[in-house]
């Protein structure tokens, strides 16, 4: 399967953990999709909640359209669900991994 996507989400629960295998090997979807041809993938590191993972994503995407910048959407998302669930569980379980447009690596 070729995934040729600047960016992917998947934003489900746990989507960004990953397995050791032999070797030290990791294993997960993160592997796979960077194999498949996706530049960035916006992943969760937990079990997330339904209702605000949705504002969430509204919210990302609504500043990633305007402003062609997934750090800064997904920080201005974050700061949003942050204002009226102040619990990390709520707002926090989403990064960013892989490459910028300007194909600087994301941290």
């Amino acid at each position: 399967m070729r995934i040729p996507a600047r960016l992917v989400t998947l934003s489900g629960c746990a989507t960004g953990m990953n397995v050791v295998a032999e070797g030290d090997e990791l294993l997960g979807l993160q592997r796979g999709l960077f194999c498949a041809g996706a530049s960035s993938l916006l992943l969760s590191l937990w079990d997330v909640h339904d209702e605000t993972t949705a504002e969430l994503m509204r919210s990302f995407y609504a500043h990633f359209t305007a402003s062609n910048d997934m750090a800064g959407s997904l920080r201005r998302a974050m700061h949003e669900i942050r204002a009226r669930h102040p619990h990390p569980y709520f707002w926090a379980p989403f990064f960013l991994t892989g490459q910028l447009a300007d194909n600087k690596a994301l941290r």
